[in-house]
């Protein structure tokens, strides 16, 4: 990045207080998010979690999450990983996402160590809105990876993350099984799913790639998996992508872009009647002096992620 470019980003940003102050009664439209993530508590009710950044597309001071009773009104935030309360000093906090697995809550977020590179970590909880801890990596720690999510085959769990295109050029998308025990990851099961120049929505010819946040679920009993990109131009889309024989460590094949409104990293819940949602964040505001910020978007899903080249008029 040139300095002029530096110049416009370090004066383009915005300093949010830390801890944030509790709130009642939000929109999606009052949260400033990247990567929002759903799970029901169990109870009824249910909880979001997010990359919130201190200052400026950089560091964060933990992770927090936000709850509600009806997806349509919010209070908090709950700390739930506090980066003062760590033994090793992270960076980061970025992407997080709240599993049950194991019998327990699993979170996964972005942290970069001081002496090492960035990857995706685990921690542990037995309640989904409890202090997590315990923390294991689970990405190479030879690699610089980030946005991890877990996905269960065969009784088994993965985590499918993306290996940075700042040490790889044409970003990737790889998965590591864990151990039974949740201890950890099992030796030589890192596997490459695909590429970032696998996207066939609208290919970039810049020399870096991204991917990012790769999410699994099931549709109609296919293994698919949304991912984003930047495309040419600089555009930030949320994909899809198919396993053709069901596994993760199958092959994939792209299907195309399903939000292309400058928004991504997204993810499929269902709420407590069954009804799917894909939500993610937009706009991806990544240009300076915009005033505008990052905002989870709640999509009611008609019962398929098709890409839009699939889509019936008026659909």
């Amino acid at each position: 990045m040139g300095l002029l470019k530096k110049f416009r980003k370090y004066m383009g940003g915005r300093r949010l207080q830390w801890p944030l102050p509790y709130r009642e009664g939000l929109t999606f439209a009052d949260v400033t998010m990247r990567d929002p993530f759903v799970i029901k508590d169990g109870k009824g009710g249910y909880i979001l979690t997010g990359t919130i950044y201190h200052y400026n597309f950089n560091d964060s001071y933990g992770t927090v999450i936000y709850k509600s009773d009806d997806l349509k009104t919010w209070r908090g935030p709950f700390t739930v990983l506090e980066k003062s309360a760590q033994k090793e000093e992270f960076r980061d906090f970025w992407a997080p996402e709240i599993h049950f697995a194991g019998g327990k809550y699993r979170l996964l977020v972005t942290l970069s160590p001081k002496n090492g590179k960035r990857g995706t970590y685990m921690f542990s909880c037995d309640r989904p809105d409890g202090v997590y801890e315990n923390g294991v990596r689970l990405t190479p720690p030879s690699s610089s990876c980030l946005d991890g999510t877990l996905a269960e085959q065969d009784g088994e769990f993965w985590c499918v993350y993306c290996r940075e295109y700042i040490e790889c050029s044409d970003g990737e998308i790889r998965a590591v099984k864990l151990t039974p025990d949740f201890s950890g990851t099992q030796k030589d099961s890192d596997v490459l799913l695909f590429r970032a120049s696998a996207n066939v929505y609208d290919r970039t010819g810049s020399r870096k790639k991204i991917t990012d946040g790769p999410f699994c679920f099931r549709e109609n009993g296919i293994l698919k998996l949304l991912w984003s990109t930047r495309t040419a131009g600089g555009k930030y889309v949320q994909l899809v992508a198919r396993s053709e024989n069901g596994r993760i460590d199958g092959e994939w094949i792209q299907e195309g872009a399903i939000y292309t409104a400058d928004g991504g990293h997204g993810m499929i819940f269902e709420d407590y009647d069954g009804e799917k949602y894909l939500i993610l964040h937009s706009p991806d505001a990544r240009t300076a002096f915009t005033k505008k910020y990052e905002r989870p978007v709640c999509i009611k899903l008609d019962g398929e992620t098709k890409p839009f080249s699939q889509r019936r008029k008026g659909n």
